[in-house]
């Protein structure tokens, strides 16, 4: 696990940049699916056959790169592409099975997402007994329901990109689940106190993980624990959005607002691989000066 470190200008500013980063990636994504639907549909399910392949590259390719950062940034990409994929499948399968939007407005894919729930939980409970995940959300689950009957794994992680690509994956699928089921007439209901109960806790547990990711001062850890960071805040933007209070521009091509996020993600794209290169220099500098 990452060392950590005194609040500083130094992680304060990755903070800022990988927040920036995960939140742009995200937006951009949702405005490729409207673009696509709205003006090719046809290729629609080509791009997500191209999006799982590529996504399966990337993360193989990680496997060559010993940066912790490199790894958590090509993998977050090899997520995102094995996501958008799933996501896709899923949009497949409702047109096959003529699944039809819900009154309060959730799309097919999502409506069938919503019952991957017990799948989810199958996989969540796999990784709460797995000795080497270093997730603290189920570190803090196995030390209170004392789940473990010997020691955590510990020492170093090699490959950062695969546990970075299914951190991605996981995350979001937990999150869009339980949107899904808070959405859910027949369960809770859009307005209901569960749904405000998300936002609520959305909304304060962002500002606490927030102070914790400013502790890193290094794009390995920032990128990996920004994901988790973004996604909770992310569920605060699509409740905003169901409840009509909220226009993502991402969905309605609100192109001056997408133009400042898309750029925002250009210069922290930028600053985040300038930074890698850096490090990765003064690491080969190091090594021959030994």
């Amino acid at each position: 696990m990452a060392a950590r470190k005194i609040i500083s200008m130094k992680s304060i500013f990755y903070t800022a940049v990988s927040l920036v980063w995960i939140f742009g990636l995200s937006a951009i994504g949702h405005i490729t699916m409207v673009l696509i639907e709205k003006n090719n549909p046809a290729i629609k399910f080509n791009f997500g056959k191209g999006c799982f392949v590529a996504g399966l590259i990337i993360i193989y390719l990680t496997r060559f790169l010993k940066s912790d950062g490199w790894q958590s940034f090509i993998g977050i990409m090899g997520g995102f592409g094995m996501w958008f994929s799933w996501e896709y499948s899923l949009m497949y399968a409702g047109e096959r099975m003529g699944v039809t939007y819900a009154w309060n407005g959730s799309y097919p894919e999502y409506r069938l997402m919503e019952w991957s729930a017990i799948a989810l939980v199958m996989v969540f409970t796999y990784l709460m007994y797995q000795e080497s995940v270093r997730c603290n959300f189920i570190y803090f689950l196995r030390r209170k329901l004392r789940l473990m009957r010997g020691v955590v794994a510990t020492g170093k992680i090699d490959n950062y990109g695969p546990r970075t690509a299914f951190e991605y994956i996981m995350i979001t699928w937990t999150f869009y689940v339980l949107l899904m089921l808070g959405y859910d007439e027949q369960l809770f209901g859009a307005y209901s106190w569960f749904t405000y109960l998300v936002f609520l806790a959305s909304f304060s547990v962002f500002f606490y993980l927030c102070y914790k990711l400013l502790s890193y001062d290094k794009f390995g850890p920032n990128l990996k624990y920004a994901i988790p960071t973004v996604t909770i805040l992310w569920n605060d933007v699509e409740i905003l959005s169901k409840w009509g209070m909220l226009k993502e521009p991402w969905v309605h091509i609100n192109w001056p607002i997408m133009s400042v996020i898309i750029a925002g993600f250009a210069v922290s794209t930028y600053l985040i691989v300038k930074d890698l290169r850096k490090r990765k220099k003064e690491m080969i500098e190091s090594k021959d000066i030994v």
